[in-house]
């Protein structure tokens, strides 16, 4: 008798520890995760044995291994994809090592949290497509890197026109101090710094953010703007940098002197929304190897950004979690778990992509 109540001692503890590995995933308080795992596993089963009036001892084993074999094989229904998990955190708690005889689980049910997406390796873009609707074709001044376009800068519903020098080596698109003011838009003392690298040497400068940059009829919203006062010169009033042009499939027509600007299928604006944000991220190992992550992105511009995708990258595995619809001076923070990997020493965090 005290044989068949140990064996279903024994395998009570299945069930119980992985009502505790999973509340722990919750991150429910200890003493509300082990009440909780107590009252479903033996509560049921000590009211039940008081029903029995003969051999109560043989009906305590039975109705305590039944009830707990019912556990096992329904939690997959409330729980799917997270048995297993929870019980190699619930053994783990417990100081036991569960090894490799854990059973498959069965595909009953829908998951209710996904993994973080595993990020994906951009193709290289084809060829330049022919000439579109969409596409808008400028005339250009001067020869090799000392080529100029017309570009329309708007903030606030004031245009101004300037010719833009076209620098396929430049990261941001510069503009002098007075013409930010004509625009309305001063650099400020709390607008986010970078090092750009000028002819004279790498300096540290402000980066100013404007409503609209238009190519023709093209227009970019949301346009980050380094502020330099001596990028401009001659004829020209700064660089165009990648931040723009790289929105776009860009043509030389050498013999028209025209350069032909195409919208992309994608434009990641990352380096617009970047210097505008602060992301961080925090990490939690749980026994059994699970890993979850907290990341949260701060949102110090005056637009809302629809999307940014930070890239959490460990060893020689990365993975992404999407952040979206963040409204100006708003914090957001998303909790994913990563997919089983190998241990590394440290986890990193940086930006993927991003779009007003």
């Amino acid at each position: 008798m005290i044989a068949l109540l140990v064996a279903a001692g024994l395998l009570s503890l299945v069930p119980f520890a992985a009502l505790v590995g999973l509340g722990a995933h919750r991150h429910a308080p200890a003493w509300v995760v082990s009440a909780a795992a107590v009252g479903l596993v033996y509560a049921p089963v000590v009211f039940s044995a008081s029903f029995w009036r003969r051999d109560r001892s043989t009906g305590l084993a039975a109705t305590m291994a039944a009830w707990s074999l019912l556990l096992f094989l329904i939690l997959p229904v409330y729980f799917p994809g997270e048995r297993n998990d929870g019980l190699r955190t619930g053994f783990g708690l417990l100081g036991v090592e569960p090894g490799e005889w854990l059973p498959a689980e069965p595909e009953v049910s829908r998951r209710e949290v996904s993994s973080a997406e595993v990020a994906e390796v951009a193709e290289a873009p084809g060829p330049a497509p022919e000439l579109r609707p969409d596409q808008m074709a400028l005339p250009y001044e001067g020869e090799g890197r000392r080529m100029s376009v017309p570009v329309v800068f708007e903030h606030g519903g004031e245009p101004l026109e300037l010719e833009m020098m076209f620098d396929t080596g430049a990261t941001y698109t510069t503009l002098g101090t007075p013409d930010l003011v004509r625009l309305g838009r001063p650099p400020r003392d709390t607008d986010p710094t970078i090092e750009l690298h000028t002819a004279n040497g790498v300096r540290s400068t402000r980066l100013v953010l404007l409503d609209q940059v238009w190519l023709g009829d093209l227009a970019i919203d949301g346009v980050a703007i380094a502020v330099c006062d001596d990028c401009g010169g001659g004829d020209t009033a700064g660089l165009l940098g990648l931040n723009v042009s790289g929105g776009f499939n860009v043509g030389i027509d050498a013999d028209r002197r025209e350069v032909v600007f195409g919208t992309r299928e994608r434009f990641d604006r990352k380096l617009d929304v970047k210097p505008f944000t602060e992301l961080d991220a925090r990490f939690t190992r749980f026994p059994g190897g699970r890993v979850e992550v907290v990341v949260t992105l701060e949102n110090r511009s005056d637009r809302v950004i629809r999307e940014a995708v930070a890239e959490v990258a460990c060893g020689g595995n990365a993975w992404t979690v999407k952040l979206q619809d963040l409204s100006p001076g708003a914090s957001s923070s998303e909790r994913r778990k990563l997919p089983v990997h190998d241990e590394c020493e440290q986890y990193e965090i940086g930006f993927g992509s991003a779009r007003w």
